[in-house]
């Protein structure tokens, strides 16, 4: 990636050119990239030939900028082909796009046609039901493509579906080529979909197109289930023709050929060791991987090797706290391994078995940790963490207790201790700031750190309301100006109120509501919900007598 403060130096007509191989080599650019990248081509004016540039560089200009280059349909049309995801969903710039297309292809009402649908492309991904339910099958293809969809999209992709009334005809009328063609719609088919459609289509759509398709193994798990008899006949025995062999367990159809109760039956005398790699990216069932695990469990009562985990994939899902409390966790990497995608609970019990088996708090594990999990560590797991640990692992603390924060901020203060006046320090020690006590912040003001305001509305509240207006100055520096958007808000709010208006003025960003020259900020105490409200009178009515001392102090004084 480049950055702005890399393009300044280049000539304009340089930097277009870079942009231009860009778009010939087809470089994925992030928002700030592109946003960049806008800023340093039309830095002389809108270039003429902006069909050069990468699609996705026109989410940063408008219909008119395009003009020199072509007409509105042909702007939207670009942008249709654009990576719209690079804009937030409900952003308003790209509800503004979606405005501005509509209005260019003069469609006044919600009924879309094939023609506009295929300038649209992306956009639209961002129609609403209205739009869907009026224009009939003509959006199907193009939402096809979508990433997701909004609930209300979704009922209006079934209803559509439903009626038949589209270019692909009924469900009942489907082959395994038009599956192909609406395959990112699948997942939000529902059972009074799925079943109209040939069984024949389905498994035809499974054999040769569903490794092309984007589907999840569970997604694809759900169209198995629709294939299978919805009554389990109860298999007592495996029945001969179904036994399984080597030859079905390297079949990825394995699912559709079994119920649950036929796969218990027929796995009594098979092992799974040296396909269930294999076996478990095939999209079984719920009910069929239950069966899985209960022949797994079968095979190793006393708990699974380590050497298995890796590979129980879908299964993973499955495992329960007692069966966590039975693992054998002896590497770091395991518990890497084991961390993904866990509930706190799940989570909770691997790292107390991990650590009950006399296992070390090293990098590897830190890290495994600090991604989601630092907050479940308690106090004595935080005291097994040895501060030389955090040079090689960063644990994400926002969002912990405070104890925790200013625990963590220790160790990370004395494994950074050595680099205290190197610049690389304020980035080794900032994930920690959350825990630093005042007298810290007010060192690191002294060092041109540029501290982000996300950073500086998560330090400890006691010491953020410590700083004096120049420290934050010097703290932010370059982020000064985001402290404005945050004047509302705690702890910000909180800060200015303590401060002289004077003092804020200097800052010269526009910050209200500190103390004006000659006034005393009085700061009502919270009283505890059982003090009478004789006691809050009481403190009202000595207010003006107190104010009235108080001046008479100052005027003779």
């Amino acid at each position: 990636g480049f950055t702005c403060a890399d393009a300044n130096g280049m000539e304009v007509e340089r930097f277009q050119e870079l942009a231009k191989v860009m778009k010939k080599k087809n470089v994925k650019l992030g928002e700030d990239e592109l946003s960049c990248l806008v800023k340093m081509v039309t830095l002389h004016g809108i270039p003429k030939d902006l069909d050069s540039y990468p699609e996705d560089l026109l989410l940063f200009l408008s219909p008119s900028d395009y003009a020199e280059t072509g007409s509105c349909e042909q702007y939207f049309a670009n942008i249709g082909k654009a990576n719209l995801d690079i804009l937030q969903r409900e952003s308003s710039q790209r509800k503004q796009l979606l405005l501005e297309a509509l209005a260019c292809l003069k469609i006044p009402g919600t009924q879309i046609n094939m023609e506009n649908a295929e300038i649209l492309g992306h956009l639209v991904c961002d129609l609403g039901g209205e739009y869907i339910r009026s224009s009939g099958g003509h959006l199907l293809k193009q939402l096809s493509q979508c990433e997701s969809f909004l609930p209300d999209q979704e009922e209006a992709i079934r209803t559509v579906t439903s009626s038949g009334n589209t270019t692909f005809g009924p469900p009942v009328a489907w082959s395994a080529f038009t599956l192909h063609e609406l395959s990112g719609l699948i997942p939000i088919f529902d059972h009074s979909i799925l079943q109209k459609i040939p069984k024949n289509a389905l498994i035809l759509w499974l054999k040769n197109f569903a490794h092309e398709s984007h589907l999840s193994r569970e997604q694809l798990a759900a169209i198995v289930e629709e294939l299978l008899p919805t009554r389990h006949k109860r298999a007592v025995d495996c029945p001969p023709e179904k036994k399984i062999t080597d030859v079905v367990l390297d079949d990825d159809l394995m699912p559709i050929y079994y119920t649950p109760e036929e796969l218990r039956a027929c796995l009594k005398n098979v092992s799974l060791e040296n396909h269930l790699s294999q076996i478990l990216t095939y999209s079984f069932s719920n009910e069929q991987l239950a069966v899985l695990k209960d022949k797994l469990d079968e095979t190793y009562p006393d708990g699974y090797p380590e050497s298995l985990l890796p590979r129980l994939g879908p299964l993973l899902s499955f495992i329960t706290l007692q069966d966590l409390s039975k693992l054998k966790i002896t590497s770091a990497n395991t518990l890497t391994f084991l961390l993904k995608d866990r509930s706190d609970d799940q989570a909770s019990a691997i790292i107390r078995r991990y650590i009950d088996l006399g296992n070390a708090l090293n990098a590897t594990a830190l890290n495994a940790i600090g991604r989601n999990y630092t907050c479940l560590l308690n106090a004595t797991e935080l005291a097994m963490i040895d501060p030389n640990t955090l040079k090689l692992a960063t644990l994400n603390s926002s969002g912990c207790s405070q104890f925790t924060k200013d625990t963590l901020y220790d160790k990370a203060k004395r494994a950074f201790s050595d680099q205290h006046y190197l610049p690389a320090y304020y980035k080794l020690i900032e994930p920690y700031l959350g825990g630093a006590p005042g007298v810290d912040l007010k060192a690191l003001s002294k060092d041109n750190v540029n501290m982000k305001i996300s950073t500086f509305v998560n330090l400890r509240e006691d010491s953020l309301l410590s700083l004096t207006p120049s420290e934050v100055q010097d703290l932010l520096g370059s982020h000064l100006g985001d402290l404005k958007k945050w004047q509302n808000k705690p702890p910000v709010w909180n800060w200015v109120q303590r401060q002289k208006q004077s003092e804020l003025d200097q800052l010269h960003i526009g910050l209200t509501g500190g103390t004006q020259e000659g006034y005393i900020n009085v700061v009502v105490p919270k009283l505890p919900s059982s003090a009478s409200l004789g006691a809050v009178a009481m403190m009202l009515h000595l207010l003006p007598s107190l104010l009235i001392s108080f001046l008479m102090m100052s005027v003779l004084s």
